[in-house]
């Protein structure tokens, strides 16, 4: 049995935004900024950030990863990752993993 000859071709039809989604998906994407940061016990710092929102075709749910680093020197300051998942009643459920260990699980609402 040739397995090229008898194997179905894959489907190629485009990724489906799920519905659920929608209203989320001005987010989509990758964006990147600079910023300030200070705290009373320790001097002020530039930073760079980046966020990246991305979605798994047809499921109800949208991928997030954050990191920053030092704009003097390039070096990693932070990251997380989660998801965020928009329920029918409106909330959107937020899960985020950050790299000290730290997880944070929110609801938001209007």
């Amino acid at each position: 049995m040739d397995a090229e000859k008898d194997s179905p071709a894959p489907e190629s039809s485009p990724p489906v935004l799920h519905p659920a989604v929608a209203p989320l998906s001005f987010l989509l994407g990758t964006w990147r900024g600079q910023g300030e940061g200070g705290f009373p016990t320790i001097n002020s710092f530039s930073y760079g950030e980046e966020l990246h929102f991305s979605h798994p075709p047809n499921k109800p749910v949208i991928g997030y990863t954050q990191k920053t680093w030092k704009l003097s020197s390039g070096e990693p300051m932070h990251a997380e990752s989660g998801y965020w998942r928009p329920k029918p009643d409106g909330t959107i459920e937020v899960v985020i993993a950050q790299s000290n260990g730290l997880v944070e699980v929110q609801t938001l609402t209007n």
